[in-house]
């Protein structure tokens, strides 16, 4: 991948790498970001390597790149709201929907850059749109931008890759310790301390802070696949990528996304910490 011209953070570069090495690139991305223009970046890059005409993607030189960047590109759309409404409406978002399965003007695909979802893509917005999330058409690309995923449906969750943009993250000791047990719960042989070490995650106020350590680690393993830098414990990351593969490693991440949102639903602790353990250990061990 080509990265000239953003200035993202590694966490973001490695998993996007990752995405693109093993082949995964996902029709559906939702970036939650506080920041709006490192969100906004992200995008345009995302849409210029879907527009990309180059065979090492996305180039940054090509007609269809420049365009991205640009915000010019007759196949990239940027919905707006209509005048007068605070979220998009339902006919609004039906015609985008008959728009989708229009083949693009330019490039080999098209992309829909939604801004703001957690103010303008409300539940009845996000309930039109679920069965073109659940059956795109071919090389159609839709890119959701928000604050906070709070607002967004499980089902609307459950379909999209999710990157979270913190830029470099601090832990306290205590954190880091029990994000370390759950790592090598993973790569034990046996399920109990796993399932153990997962039910600190009733404290909802201390669970965001060690999924998000947990994918710390993680990601240094993605890292060090890529040849780069572990930021956190390097010993334990080394242990992770040696036993995992970049496949694995993005599902886990993916996993530990899943399981915040599901945690601040107010699931059932009991029986999310035995399903996180079964897809650890599915994940851990499938072939």
């Amino acid at each position: 991948m080509n990265f000239d011209g953003f200035d993202f953070d590694r966490n973001t570069t490695a998993f996007l790498e990752e995405l693109d090495r093993s082949r995964r690139m996902p029709h559906a991305i939702l970036i939650e970001c506080p920041d709006s223009e490192k969100a906004s970046a992200l995008a345009t890059f995302l849409s210029m390597l879907a527009v990309c005409s180059q065979e090492a993607k996305p180039c940054g030189k090509c007609k269809n790149c420049l365009n991205a960047k640009h915000k010019s590109h007759p196949d990239i759309a940027y919905p707006k709201l209509l005048p007068k409404k605070k979220a998009y409406t339902v006919q609004q978002l039906r015609e985008l929907m008959k728009d989708a399965y229009i083949l693009p003007n330019d490039a080999a695909a098209k992309v829909y850059v939604f801004e703001n979802t957690d103010e303008r893509l409300n539940e009845l917005g996000q309930n039109t749109f679920l069965k073109l999330f659940e059956e795109p058409p071919q090389n159609v690309y839709f890119i959701l931008l928000c604050k906070s995923a709070q607002s967004m449906l499980d089902t609307i969750l459950s379909r999209f890759t999710i990157i979270r943009i913190r830029g470099q993250e601090t832990f306290d000791n205590e954190t880091l310790d029990t994000a370390a047990k759950i790592i090598r719960g993973i790569l034990a042989t046996q399920e109990y301390p796993l399932l153990k070490t997962l039910y600190v995650l009733r404290d909802k106020d201390r669970a965001g802070n060690i999924l998000t350590a947990t994918k710390q680690s993680l990601r240094d393993a993605l890292a060090l696949l890529s040849g780069g830098e572990a930021i956190g414990d390097s010993k334990l990351a080394r242990q992770l990528a040696a036993r995992l593969t970049r496949k694995k490693l993005i599902e886990m991440i993916e996993l530990c996304d899943s399981s915040e949102y599901k945690i601040n639903q107010n699931v059932n602790i009991n029986l999310l910490t035995a399903w996180l353990c079964g897809e650890f250990r599915r994940i851990t061990w499938q072939r």
